[in-house]
């Protein structure tokens, strides 16, 4: 096993490798998953589609590694009708890969997801557990299963919010990795930080926009979250191609280690954009 971040449980395995598609594996898309499907939806989730890009990345690594990036522009909703195959390539730079993972269905290109690969150099961050937290409502967070609540409760001060990550519950499936933290359960902490925006925020806070990318960066493997928090600015920032965006840094203590983004499309642009995404 080369992935320190790899997935153990065999629920989690997303991928199914065949002679069909010219061995392109595709999408394994179980609708009972307890973590992906936690709530009803009318589309693959995109976490999903990222779980699998991961997946396909840390299939051609050849030395011991963790995930350190993850960028996804997502170009159309990838539906149910239909399997989605990856279409995968990478390149080397050292000693770290890039691995660019194209997600198809029907033809069409549904996601553009980049992975980072480091070798595994330096020590693995540790961090005490906490069992002074409580969580956030899942109603919130749109998370119906209780083990699905990832944050406490955010905090507001002025400009910025904040939320500390919660001891990870051993039912949530998202958890499931060898011996260092997924970098996808990180990101889905920072998801449902925004979520809670949009629950309870009105103005600039709230997401209004289709998701059109998303990214997570950290600079080594960490083991555990017990003293994890995330910490953000409440506005959303338009960039010159159009795009909105809001980002948080992810901190031990108050180092920063990490960071995850979102990019949506203006509000302007959503009607070209449900027509463009069938």
């Amino acid at each position: 096993m080369t992935a320190l971040d790899r997935r153990l449980d065999k629920r989690n395995a997303v991928l199914r490798y065949g002679p069909e598609n010219a061995g392109a594996p595709t999408l394994v898309v179980d609708r009972t998953h307890p973590f992906f499907f936690d709530h009803p939806l009318d589309h693959i989730p995109g976490l999903l589609l990222l779980e699998g890009a991961v997946q396909a990345a840390q299939d051609v690594a050849a030395v011991p590694c963790f995930v350190e990036e993850i960028y996804a522009r997502f170009v159309k909703f990838a539906l149910f009708e239909a399997p989605v195959t990856l279409e995968v390539s990478q390149q080397q730079d050292g000693a770290r890969h890039r691995v660019e993972v194209t997600l198809v269905q029907s033809g069409r290109v549904r996601a553009r997801i980049t992975v980072g690969l480091a070798p595994v150099c330096a020590p693995r961050t540790t961090v005490a557990p906490r069992d002074d937290l409580r969580p956030c409502a899942g109603d919130l967070l749109n998370k119906r299963r209780a083990e699905n609540v990832l944050i406490t409760t955010p905090v507001i001060d002025g400009e910025t919010v904040g939320a500390a990550l919660l001891p990870i519950s051993p039912d949530c499936l998202l958890a499931d990795s060898e011996s260092t933290v997924h970098p996808l359960y990180l990101l889905e902490a920072f998801m449902q930080l925004q979520r809670f925006l949009n629950a309870t925020r009105d103005g600039a806070a709230r997401v209004r926009d289709i998701l059109t990318g998303i990214r997570i960066t950290q600079e080594a493997p960490l083991c555990g979250v017990g003293d994890v928090t995330l910490r953000g600015g409440l506005a959303m920032r338009t960039r010159a191609d159009g795009q909105v965006a809001r980002g948080a840094d992810l901190l031990i203590g108050e180092r920063p280690f990490g960071h995850c983004s979102i990019e949506t499309a203006r509000l302007q642009s959503r009607v070209k954009l449900h027509s463009s995404r069938g």
